[in-house]
This record gives structure tokens, C-alpha cells and sequence, in this order.
């Protein structure tokens, strides 16, 4: 059972690079909203199977079988450190990734209505542009974390986040230039794409 996890786990992230590099292609090929909006019905949908299938199989497997791989050593944190770490990425996770997710559904847009002509820069994504992939990310690594499993970590790290910022950075980025135009290069040059700027703070007087 752990060991199919591992390949269909593989075989998840391996998909959304597919997904993405042919998806990208298509999208090259025409031009207009309505060309990427009709695209997007498909090419969204199968890369969330993906995305999905992966988290999914991680929070079923892991609590049962930490280390799917049993070449890998499993990391052993005392309990003082390992649940103040999972609670912090977790803590993290539901700051950065709800509010991106609550703010799209009050303004009834995002993956289900994808016709949307809307874009949305307010509220957290006024300070990064991708809330809900950060969200995402910290989670993997809390649940690693809180499982003591070098496996979801290493296969987090170097596998699912690389494949889902190669997706957003090839695919959905050029599909948001192509919908909003000057609009979306602007946003895109002002806020950072996954970890908010720390703005050094100026100083109250001045030297003589």
C-alpha cells in the first residue's frame, strides 16, 4: 500500500509538469479572453487532480505510514520542538492561504468561475500575489513536520512546490497577462510573487 502511494505520488507530480508545459503551448497558439477562458475549463481542472491527488494521499497515508520509503531515515524531533513547529506552520498556513480563499469566494471568483472578468488584488494579495500556493506549501511542511516524515518533506521540497511554481510561473501567469493585459504587469511588477517584502521602516526624524 505505502509504496503505491509513492508512485502514484510520482506520477501526480510528473503531471502537472505535463499539464503545464502542454497547456502552455495551446495558450501560445491563439489570443483573447475568450480563447483563454475556454482554455482554461480544461487545463484547470485536470492540473487540480493532480494537485488534489497528491495532498490528498499525503494527509490519508502518512499518519499510518510516515516513511513510505524506508531507505530514507526517518527525522526524529523531541516532542518540545516538533509540535511548536507544526502548530507554527500551521498557524502560518491558515494566516496566508484562508483569507486568499475567502476572497474569492465573497467576490464569487477564482478556479469554479473561471469566466470571471474580474481580477482580484485586495486584501492579502495586496502584499503577495499567490496567498493560497504559500498557504499550501506550509501546510506539506507542518504535516511532515508533525509525522516526523523526511519523506512528505523531501517529496514536498524537491517535488510538489517545484511542480506547482513551475505551473504558476509558465502557465497561470501568462494566462492572467493574456486576460488582464497592463493591469496584471503592473500588479505583477509591484507585488511579490510568493513571500511578502519586508518594508525597512522609516526613520521619525532627521540627522543634522
Amino acid at each position: 500500500m505505502a509504496i503505491k502511494v509513492v508512485f502514484f505520488q510520482i506520477y501526480c507530480i510528473l503531471s502537472l509538469y505535463l499539464v503545464t508545459i502542454i497547456g502552455r503551448r495551446i495558450l501560445d497558439r491563439g489570443k483573447g479572453f475568450d480563447y483563454v477562458r475556454h482554455l482554461a475549463k480544461f487545463i484547470h481542472p485536470i492540473y487540480a487532480i493532480g494537485w488534489l491527488g497528491f495532498l490528498v494521499s499525503s494527509i490519508l497515508v502518512i499518519p499510518t505510514h510516515p516513511q513510505p520509503l524506508s531507505l530514507l531515515p526517518r527525522f526524529i524531533l523531541p516532542c518540545q520542538l516538533s509540535f511548536p513547529l507544526y502548530l507554527s506552520f500551521l498557524i502560518l498556513s491558515a494566516i496566508v492561504g484562508l483569507p486568499g480563499i475567502g476572497g474569492l469566494a465573497s467576490r464569487k471568483v477564482g478556479p469554479i468561475r473561471l469566466m470571471t472578468r474580474r481580477f482580484i488584488k485586495s486584501g492579502i494579495r495586496r502584499y503577495l500575489r499567490n496567498p493560497m500556493s504559500l498557504g499550501g506549501y506550509l501546510f506539506l511542511i507542518g504535516y511532515a513536520i508533525a509525522f516526523s516524515s523526511s519523506y512528505l518533506l523531501l517529496v514536498s521540497l524537491a517535488g510538489i512546490i517545484p511542480a506547482h511554481i513551475f505551473y504558476l510561473k509558465i502557465y497561470e501567469e501568462k494566462e492572467l497577462e493574456l486576460k488582464f493585459g497592463e493591469e496584471y504587469l503592473k500588479y505583477k511588477k509591484e507585488v511579490p510573487f510568493l513571500l511578502p517584502r519586508i518594508k525597512k521602516r522609516q526613520k521619525a526624524g532627521k540627522n543634522f
